[in-house]
């Protein structure tokens, strides 16, 4: 009986330990998020014209997407660049009209969707960004690989090239939707058999669940191969924490939770805050296509899977895509 006691005891006292420091670490991170600096109207406001799988029943083509971003640029002017100070004391801030950063000094505008057509194709490709990027990380590269006949599409992913708040809501869904738009579109300016996909970090994933879809049966066209440039093959278990940390950032005074990183934006073509939301994203996204390869690969060789190059020079990519 007196042992049953205490090891009632010990069980009672070893709970309390460990909930009070659950909470002592929640309150040291919740000290750590709001001592950090203020969120600006690019971390807080929402952009509504931003694409999603799940509410743009009217946008089937790449030319609907294309003009719903006209409108959600637009709605960047009048929401944020409207808004944001000028002078000296702005110089290298992205949202400052005439700053050293902002975007719109140079055309094309490389935030946005862009397409380099072809007279007579070789074939086409379809460019993937990362995450927190935009289609300038893949420009260069499609410029050369279009000098080489290629029809290119550089994709401006959903939640990209606007304000970092558009990571906060963003799905992987929208992003494979908006792939699945693309590929539809260069299928019909190039043909069924030869339009190819490069992916960038998160990009690569994105193009592997593309393809894992046309083997069990999606009426999209199949990609002749596959690059996949630094890919995001996976994130560490704890990102899950992420949607739960997330979550939290709806309750008064724990806005900050929403962030991974808050930091100056002065890069023209990428976020340099990162939402908490895009890491669980990746996490979500590289979970389910692993799961699916796996699943897959389980009672045999994966069979009719597009060729896939997985490296990071690019420079031998114009070899593998050139026609001998």
């Amino acid at each position: 009986m007196r042992f049953g006691l205490l090891l009632k005891r010990l069980v009672l006292l070893g709970t309390i330990a460990v909930l009070g420091f659950v909470l002592g670490a929640f309150a040291l991170y919740a000290h750590i998020v709001r001592s950090g600096p203020p969120l600006e109207i690019w971390h807080t406001e929402v952009l509504d014209a931003e694409y999603s799988a799940k509410t743009a029943g009217d946008i089937r083509t790449f030319e609907d997407y294309r003009g719903l971003e006209e409108k959600l640029f637009s709605q960047l002017d009048e929401t944020i660049y409207a808004r944001t100070g000028t002078g000296s004391e702005f110089r290298y801030a992205r949202y400052s009209a005439g700053s050293a950063a902002e975007p719109r000094r140079w055309t094309p505008d490389w935030n946005r969707s862009f397409e380099l057509p072809a007279t007579v194709p070789a074939g086409g490709v379809l460019l993937l960004h990362g995450m927190s990027d935009s289609p300038y990380s893949l420009r260069a590269l499609g410029e050369k690989l279009n000098q080489k006949n290629y029809w290119v599409i550089g994709l401006r992913l959903p939640g990209h090239g606007t304000i970092p708040s558009g990571l906060k809501k963003v799905r992987w869904e929208d992003m494979a939707a908006a792939v699945r738009l693309c590929m539809d579109h260069l299928r019909k300016n190039v043909g069924i058999d030869n339009v190819h996909i490069i992916g960038y970090s998160t990009g690569a994933p994105l193009a592997v669940d593309y393809a894992l879809n046309v083997l069990e049966g999606a009426k999209t066209p199949k990609p002749a191969s596959m690059v996949l440039i630094s890919p995001a093959i996976g994130v560490t278990p704890a990102a899950v924490l992420a949607r739960w940390i997330d979550r939290l950032s709806i309750l008064p005074g724990l806005e900050k939770f929403a962030w991974k990183s808050i930091l100056p934006e002065f890069d023209p073509y990428k976020y340099n805050s990162f939402a908490t939301n895009a890491g669980y994203q990746v996490h979500r996204l590289t979970r389910k296509v692993a799961g699916r390869i796996q699943a897959r690969s389980t009672s045999s060789p994966i069979k009719n899977f597009p060729q896939p190059w997985c490296f990071c020079p690019q420079l031998m990519l114009l070899f593998l895509l050139t026609p001998s």
